[in-house]
């Protein structure tokens, strides 16, 4: 059994747990042994949103 499947696996128990509880999942990204869950109607964050981004002289 390989690493990847391994992760795989782990991706889609994951998922299955979340539906369970009730969650409404749009996406699962799976990149080396790292997950990324998407949810439907959660308004996306912009992690850039706060931060000022002038360089120099204003």
């Amino acid at each position: 059994m390989s690493s990847a499947t391994t992760t795989e696996q782990k991706a889609i128990r994951l998922l299955q747990a979340l539906e369970r509880a009730g969650k409404s999942v749009s996406s699962v990204v799976v990149e080396g042994r790292r997950i990324e869950v998407k949810f439907e109607g959660v308004p996306t964050v912009d992690e850039f949103e706060r931060i000022e981004m002038r360089h120099g002289k204003a």
